[in-house]
Order: structure tokens, then C-alpha cells, then sequence
């Protein structure tokens, strides 16, 4: 029981979802983590971890792709520690002014590829994966508005068979699409 509410603890302290920051694509961790404030990281794709979660410390990693515990990793007796795999989107760069834009690398892919989408002004964000006959295979709706500026999402796909894909971005001021090839 503990351990669950320190667990919704530090996924409400840290924000969960509802605003996108920057997050690197992948992230090597080596310090120590200290009881004290909830420490979260993220990364778009992947986080190697050597490090010690100290007793008392409550830390959540989290990314798109992969959580790899590498020797030396400890986490201690009266720590919480959590990891998941989890779709990790990052805003960077500002985008071009007026423009929704969305693109994706690699496309073709194999089982993921990263949609990057820039935002010309704050607004609510829908993101849809479907298959050539419009099915609904994905549906991601944001919690609150997003600012301006440029995201990136982590699309997992190995489930699903190779061929062409439609991600749609739907914001409060228009959509963009763009195809998908799963190869």
C-alpha cells in the first residue's frame, strides 16, 4: 500500500503526461538518488541506469523504448523505484511560425518510429494512429493545452502488421497528417 501511494505520489508530483518537456532520446544515469523531492527521468527512447537509489528515495525511470539496469545498479531496502516503458514525448526547438508541421524517423520503420510535430500556438492535442481504411488503432488525447513549440512521440508499432499507416495531429486550430510505412 505504501509503495503504491508513493508510486501516484511522484507520477502526480512530477506531472505525468499533462505538459511535455524536453527529454533526451536516450539517457545514461550514474549519481545517486537521495530520499527527499520524487525524482522522475525520461528519455524518448532509451535510459541506462548504473546507479544507487538510496533507502527512502522514491524515483520513477521512464522511456519509450527500453530501461536497461546495468551491474552496479541498486536500489535499496526502503527505496520505491519504478521503470516502464511508456511513450515519452519531448518538446525542443521552437517551430517555424504559423506552420503545424509533423514528420517522422525512420520511415519506413520496423517496430518504431519518432513523430515530431512543432506547434505554432498553445492549444489541445489529439494524436491518431489508423490503418488505410480509417480504423482507429492508436488515440492519444492530451490533458490540458500544450504550448508552442516542437514535440516528440515515441510510436511503437511491432504488434501490427507491415503497410501503410495515417498519424494524424489534431490541434484546437487545424490537423496535419502524414503516412507511415511499417515495414
Amino acid at each position: 500500500m505504501k509503495t503504491s501511494l508513493l508510486s501516484a505520489a511522484l507520477l502526480l508530483i512530477t506531472g505525468g503526461f499533462a505538459a511535455a518537456q524536453e527529454y533526451p532520446v536516450r539517457q545514461e544515469i550514474a549519481r545517486t538518488m537521495r530520499a527527499g523531492t520524487p525524482i522522475a527521468e525520461r528519455a524518448v527512447e532509451q535510459i541506462t541506469a548504473r546507479n544507487e537509489v538510496e533507502q527512502g528515495a522514491a524515483v520513477l525511470y521512464e522511456a519509450g523504448r527500453s530501461v536497461t539496469l546495468q551491474p552496479g545498479f541498486v536500489a535499496q531496502a526502503g527505496s520505491v523505484f519504478e521503470a516502464s516503458i511508456a511513450a515519452v514525448v519531448s518538446r525542443t526547438n521552437s517551430p517555424e511560425v504559423g506552420v503545424l508541421t509533423v514528420s517522422a524517423a525512420p520511415n519506413p520503420f520496423a517496430d518504431q518510429t519518432i513523430v515530431d510535430y512543432a506547434l505554432p500556438k498553445a492549444a489541445r492535442v489529439s494524436r491518431i494512429l489508423t490503418d488505410t481504411q480509417g480504423r482507429v488503432i492508436e488515440q492519444t488525447q492530451e490533458d490540458g493545452i500544450q504550448a508552442a513549440g516542437q514535440y516528440k512521440v515515441n510510436v511503437r508499432a511491432g504488434n501490427l502488421p507491415s503497410g501503410l499507416y495515417i498519424y494524424q495531429i489534431q490541434t484546437d486550430n487545424g490537423s496535419k497528417s502524414i503516412r507511415l510505412i511499417k515495414q
